[in-house]
């Protein structure tokens, strides 16, 4: 509407019906609108606001300059590609450094002393809350940072950007991380999920947290998540987090023993395997020491001689790893830091490590270290039980005395608050981390050797290594104070992500939940795929790769979209209704009385739904690798080859389905586009599902027919050594009553022979 002048109408409030006159001519309406005051009562209708790349438009941080929407859309639509790219490999990096921060954070150890004296050190933190708490935020950080940001940037309204990454990066993480892992392990190799109990823990987990979400989106409260929604989604993380501590500690063992879930959690070969270990011989190796080792306190360097035992069977070559930890000490300062391996040759029972102590000033409060053994091999070595370390170490705590007597009180006082010797130690870090950033490959020595490619890669992410420089390492109260920074950066760099995100789509015209989908979510799941594939490789389980990613997802939702989906739930039932949110929501205005958190679920639900049908093949495709090729990772050649072609096409029907239904539904609706394109999905997902269940079974048969071979020629050679052995056995017994031994222990027969009876 315009006004005589060709101007838009600058009144507070347009009233359409009493004021406005109409003349018919032909098919054109001409409408004279007249301007007026709101009735006495009634607030302005605010404007809609302009979308970010438009003028007047703004994210939190970008648009940097004010005229950059009178720029060419060609070149603002480079310059927002390319800096999502830089902005993707800032967020690699910091996030890199927030996962170094979380290891140092939950490596942390405790000592107890037992009322008999010995002293017992273990982990503060669980393996399996650690892993679904402090890992799983590090691994998803940017995804549930970016949400977070989305709700505050939109004044706790619903933004397609947050929501729709956490989809996106679930389904990359699921179908295309899994299929890089498949796909690296070397043919003929597999990699086996040992954990089994917290693999089905959290892909029930996963799964049901984006059903559940499904449901309040679609079914529940169509496009409204009241509050207790929003924070059932919340606490469903401690309900995983509680259930999975219960089965790792072993709580829950009689649900594995129920006959629908006994065929899931029995491990393969489990029962033969501890039935072998029962009968095998084996020996044991501990320190000789028992208890605490104390140090006294000198004024020079001395070497500490430890000294590990074996004991048991001793007559063949074995080995164990040993490394010092800090718990109190400071290495390089109170200790010098020793790892490395103990080899014990046929017969010797006893090994020594050389500890060296750092002479001690007289400030110095008392502090312990420990030295680890583990990872014993060959001579079939265990750890006792009963010592510090359990089953599956040995530790021996070290104690460095105090001096007596000080003459500088106050360093002591200070030493004893904030550990002088730590500080020192982590400024030596910080110094050691400005070098690694400035140095290409992180050192002088290793940059005389770095190739072209290398150099072009630090010099271009060298402003990124030296903006994080600043943050202190982790050496510094545990971790944590580069904990907090780090998750900062990672906050800081997620908003700038957010804005060139939405920049980019509005400047290209794309919706946001097809940029969340596609480049944000790829770009923010880039540091889980380089993980996974190193983890993949070397790791010797499927662990570190499938766990993670089920994990993860669980995570991303119950986190990333419970935490910001409360807050704004929340918010706007105490702000009640205002005339920015009827005019924002006018449909759900006139549907409910009061005022709700209003989520736009109509392609975010449909998106979230195709992810669960697509969730249920992939989980159905592992465990199928895990009952008929022996593992959920690498395989046969054939077989690996097509898991990964139908992961990688189930997620590229997944992002084309979902893009299509954003650009194309409401132009088309349900005709013959609508039908083709979803029978096409739906045609793909039955074709990668049943061409991949096919092979599976078909190598599983072959498998088991080349098994049946082995074993029946097996017990063929077996019967004919049963008769040669009966035969042989018969002869014994017949000149058993004639043998006689000469002075070097042989055996001579009657009819000459000599036989050796070492032999």
């Amino acid at each position: 509407l315009r006004s005589r002048s060709g101007e838009a109408p600058t009144g507070s409030c347009l009233f359409a019906e009493p004021l406005l006159a109409a003349r018919l001519s032909g098919r054109a309406i001409e409408l004279r609108v007249a301007e007026a005051d709101p009735p006495s009562g009634l607030a302005p209708i605010p404007r809609a606001m302009p979308r970010i790349c438009e003028e007047g438009g703004g994210g939190l941080i970008l648009p940097l300059f004010p005229d950059e929407h009178t720029w060419p859309t060609g070149l603002r639509g480079s310059l927002y590609c390319v800096g999502l790219l830089y902005a993707f490999l800032g967020v690699a990096i910091i996030a890199d450094v927030f996962m170094g921060a979380i290891d140092r954070v939950t490596s942390r150890r405790v000592q107890t002393t037992s009322k008999d004296g010995k002293i017992k050190t273990a982990m503060f933190w669980n393996e399996t809350v650690a892993t679904l708490t402090l890992m799983a935020l590090g691994s998803s950080a940017p995804e549930i940072c970016l949400a977070i940001v989305d709700i505050i940037k939109k004044e706790f309204h619903f933004g397609e950007l947050g929501a729709s990454t956490i989809v996106g990066s679930a389904a990359f993480n699921l179908l295309v991380i899994v299929a890089v892992c498949v796909q690296v392990i070397p043919s003929g190799e597999a990699r086996i999920i040992e954990n089994l109990p917290a693999f089905y823990i959290t892909a029930v987990f996963s799964l049901g947290a984006y059903m559940w979400m499904a449901f309040i989106l679609t079914h529940n409260t169509p496009s409204v998540v009241d509050v207790w929604e929003a924070l059932v989604t919340f606490f469903l993380l401690p309900v995983l987090i509680y259930i999975s501590y219960k089965f790792d500690r072993g709580d829950a063992d009689w649900i594995r023993q129920t006959r629908l879930l006994r065929m899931f959690f029995q491990q393969e070969g489990q029962g033969d395997n501890e039935d072998i270990m029962q009968t095998q011989p084996d020996g044991m190796i501990k320190f000789a020491a028992e208890g605490a080792c104390m140090v006294p306190a000198s004024d020079e360097d001395t070497t500490l001689t430890i000294y590990v035992q074996r004991t048991g069977i001793t007559d063949m070559p074995a080995s164990v790893c040993f490394r010092t930890e800090g718990i109190t000490a400071s290495p390089g300062y109170d200790y010098e830091e020793a790892q490395g391996e103990i080899a014990f040759k046929a017969g010797e029972a006893q090994q020594e490590i050389a500890l060296k102590v750092c002479r001690r000033p007289d400030w110095r409060s008392e502090c312990k270290l420990i030295i680890v053994l583990a990872n014993p091999q060959g001579g079939a070595l265990r750890f006792d039980a009963d010592d510090d370390g359990g089953e599956d170490s040995a530790i021996l705590t070290v104690i460095l005395e105090p001096v007596k007597s000080t003459s500088r009180p106050i360093l002591a006082t200070l030493d004893r608050a904030i550990s002088l010797h730590g500080l020192a130690r982590g400024f030596a870090d910080w110094k050691e981390q400005i070098s690694n950033a400035v140095y290409v490959n992180g050192s002088a020595e290793e940059q005389k050797g770095a190739s072209t490619v290398d150099c072009i890669c630090h010099v271009v992410s060298l402003p990124w290594k030296l903006l994080f420089v600043v943050l202190p390492p982790t050496t510094f109260f545990g971790g944590w104070l580069s904990f907090f920074l780090s998750l900062l950066c990672i906050s800081v760099l997620t908003a700038i992500v957010s804005d060139l995100a939405e920049l980019f789509g509005c400047v290209m015209n794309i919706p946001d939940i097809v940029t969340a989908i596609t480049f944000v979510a790829v770009g923010t799941s880039m540091p889980d795929l380089f993980a996974s594939f190193l983890a993949a490789k070397e790791d010797p389980t499927a662990d570190a790769s499938i766990v993670n990613v089920t994990g993860s997802n669980s995570v991303n939702v119950f986190l990333g979209l419970g935490v910001p989906w409360s807050v704004a739930a929340i918010y706007w039932q105490v702000v009640g209704r205002t005339p920015e949110w009827e005019a924002k929501y006018p449909d759900i205005a006139n549907e409910i009385t009061g005022v709700a958190f209003v989520v736009e679920s109509k392609n975010l639900g449909f998106s979230v739904l195709t992810f669960c049908v697509v969730c249920c093949v992939a989980l159905l495709l592992l465990h199928l690798r895990r009952r008929w090729l022996g593992g959920e990772l690498g395989g046969p050649q054939c077989p690996k080859i097509n898991t990964f072609l139908s992961f990688l096409g189930l997620w590229l029907g997944w992002v084309t389905l979902v893009s299509w239904r954003v650009l194309r539904w409401d132009k088309v609706g349900w005709g013959a586009e609508a039908l083709g394109v979803q029978g096409g999905a739906i045609a793909l997902l039955i074709i990668c599902t049943i061409v991949s269940v096919v092979q599976l079974y078909m190598f599983n048969r072959a498998h088991l027919l080349e098994m049946e071979t082995i074993a029946r020629n097996a017990r063929e050679v077996s019967q004919k050594d049963h008769k040669a052995h009966s035969a042989r056995d018969s002869w014994f017994r017949q000149v058993s009553k004639d043998l006689s031994t000469d002075s070097n222990g042989v055996v001579v027969l009657p009819r000459g022979e000599r036989v050796d009876v070492r032999v």
